[in-house]
């Protein structure tokens, strides 16, 4: 159940908006979409155990080129393709924040395990690379969205409002876990920062319902190709990179996975904070976490076959 849990519910989400989205619109006035960040984020620093973090040389030189490959190069992929297939505004601002944004928390460990990868490598490099996302984060950003858009992005501002909504309540749950209120792996803690990506998925879309309303298939067609350009385009650089690294098949897995999933809480957090109604950049990055889910569970059993696991 908790597989479908997140894309079921942001299917809901997404029709809600479009048919009933006067509460959406109401609760988003509220300033819900903040806190609902904070929470997902709190209870992923309370889920993170640090001793299962790998101390080998070979994780090390994994991590720091899976990092660059998800935080360096991804934004410039990003910022080209946007440029080739002349998306409008607000799709092309939803692809430069995916673009820019760390790996998935849970799908990318999940689909790691399923492949026969090392899911521990996974887990503790997305951890980490989310951490230095939030640095890195602005500062592509700014620079892929320059030209590209047609309001500023300052990179200290939006490095203000990360560290707040993400770094301060990782770290604050990471510590809180020590008081042992529930257990890391209690089933409400496993729905929870699902629940909190829905809401304010939902929210963001209802405020642009009108907007909406407006993307016609041919934008959904470059939506698709979009999307596939960007996660296949890094997932087989990431395979290259990999083979010249002194690691298993099983951590080359993780490196193809890690480098190529984006998360979508983060990019939520990112689009919330420019205060416009930016409901398009929120769809694109919503199908584009249906696009990479889909793709990469059809992708699996290949995967497995190439790397022999």
């Amino acid at each position: 159940m908790k597989t479908y849990f997140l894309p079921v519910g942001l299917l809901i989400s997404l029709i809600i908006s479009l048919v009933i989205p006067t509460p959406g619109v109401y609760l988003k006035e509220l300033g819900l979409i903040p806190w609902c960040v904070v929470i997902i984020f709190f209870v992923n620093g309370y889920q993170t155990e640090l001793k299962e973090l790998p101390k080998s040389k070979s994780f090390v030189y994994t991590l720091l080129v899976t990092s660059f490959i998800c935080l360096i190069i991804s934004p410039i992929i990003g910022m080209l393709t946007a440029s080739a297939l002349q998306l409008g505004l607000g799709l092309t601002l939803g692809l430069l924040v995916k673009s820019a944004v760390p790996s998935t928390l849970s799908t990318c460990i999940v689909m790691t395990n399923l492949a026969g990868g090392r899911g521990t490598w996974a887990l503790m490099m997305t951890v980490i690379i989310n951490i230095i996302g939030v640095f890195s984060i602005p500062f592509m950003l700014g620079i892929t969205a320059s030209g590209n858009i047609d309001f500023d992005i300052d990179p200290f501002v939006l490095l203000q409002k990360l560290v707040l909504l993400v770094l301060c309540p990782f770290v604050v749950g990471f510590f809180a876990k020590k008081l042992s209120l529930l257990s890391p792996q209690h089933p409400f803690l496993a729905y929870l920062p699902s629940t909190m990506v829905i809401a304010a998925v939902w929210l963001s879309l209802s405020a642009s319902a009108e907007i909406l309303y407006t993307i016609n298939f041919m934008a959904l067609v470059k939506i698709a190709a979009a999307a596939l350009i960007v996660h296949f385009g890094l997932m087989i650089i990431a395979m290259i990179a990999a083979r010249f690294l002194a690691i298993d098949t099983g951590a080359q897995v993780a490196v193809a996975l890690t480098a190529s999933q984006k998360t979508l809480p983060v990019a939520v957090s990112i689009l919330a904070s420019f205060n416009q109604n930016v409901g398009d950049a929120v769809l694109f990055c919503v199908l584009f976490h249906f696009i990479q889910l889909f793709a990469d569970a059809a992708l699996l059993p290949k995967l497995k076959r190439y790397y022999q696991l």
